[in-house]
C-alpha cells in the first residue's frame, strides 16, 4: 500500500462527508439519515431595530384586534433574511435550507394618554400566532416598560415573520426602541 498524505487526496478519495473539496466556507454537513446529506449554511440570522428616541417616539393605535406592528426597522445584520415592508412590515426568511429559528423581541413601551390599558404583543408566522410567544403588559402614561417576546419555529423559504399589537381597548402606544433577533441553525 502506498504511503499517501489526506491533504493530497482529491474528492473521490477524501473520508465522508463527500463534497467537501467544493464544500464553501462557513457551511456544514447535514447528513439526511441515509448515508448521504448536503452541505448548507452553518446558521442564518436577522437582526433589525427601531432606533432609541425617547423624546419623539414611534406612535401606534392600537385596537382590540391583532394588528401588524408596521413601523419601519433597520437592518442591522443580516444572512438568508430581509425585511419587507409591503403590504406590511415583516421579516422574511430568504434562505434555501429548512432552519429551525429562535425569535427574540425586545420592545420599550408606554401608553402616551388616557385610562391605563392591557396591551398583548405576539410573534406570527405566515399570518398564524406561535403558540407561547404571547405577552401581556399593563402599560400607562407615566413610565417607560420593556416586552420581551420569544419564539421558536421551523422555517422554510418565504416564510416571515411579524409582530403583533392589540389592547383590552383602543390606544396609542409609544415605542422608544425595538430589536427583533432570530437566529436559524439547519433543521
Amino acid at each position: 500500500m502506498a504511503n499517501v498524505n489526506h491533504s493530497t487526496l482529491t474528492d473521490p478519495y477524501l473520508h465522508e462527508p463527500k463534497g467537501i473539496a467544493a464544500a464553501g466556507a462557513g457551511t456544514v454537513y447535514v447528513a439526511n439519515g441515509s448515508g448521504s446529506g448536503v452541505w448548507v449554511e452553518s446558521n442564518r440570522f436577522l437582526g433589525a431595530y427601531i432606533s432609541f428616541d425617547s423624546v419623539t417616539p414611534e406612535t401606534i393605535s392600537v385596537t382590540t384586534s391583532d394588528a401588524v406592528v408596521d413601523e419601519t426597522f433597520t437592518l442591522s445584520h443580516a444572512n438568508g433574511f430581509s425585511i419587507e415592508t409591503s403590504p406590511n412590515t415583516r421579516f422574511k426568511y430568504t434562505g434555501s435550507e429548512n432552519i429551525t429559528g429562535t425569535l427574540t423581541v425586545s420592545i420599550s413601551v408606554k401608553q402616551s394618554s388616557g385610562s391605563t390599558r392591557d396591551v398583548e404583543w405576539a410573534l406570527f408566522k405566515n399570518g398564524t400566532e406561535l403558540t407561547g410567544s404571547r405577552v401581556v403588559r399593563t402599560q400607562g402614561t407615566s413610565t417607560w416598560g420593556s416586552v420581551s417576546l420569544l419564539g421558536h419555529t421551523p422555517l422554510v423559504t418565504n416564510d416571515y415573520v411579524e409582530i403583533k399589537v392589540k389592547a383590552d381597548a383602543s390606544c396609542t402606544v409609544e415605542v422608544a426602541s425595538a430589536y427583533i433577533l432570530i437566529d436559524g441553525v439547519p433543521s
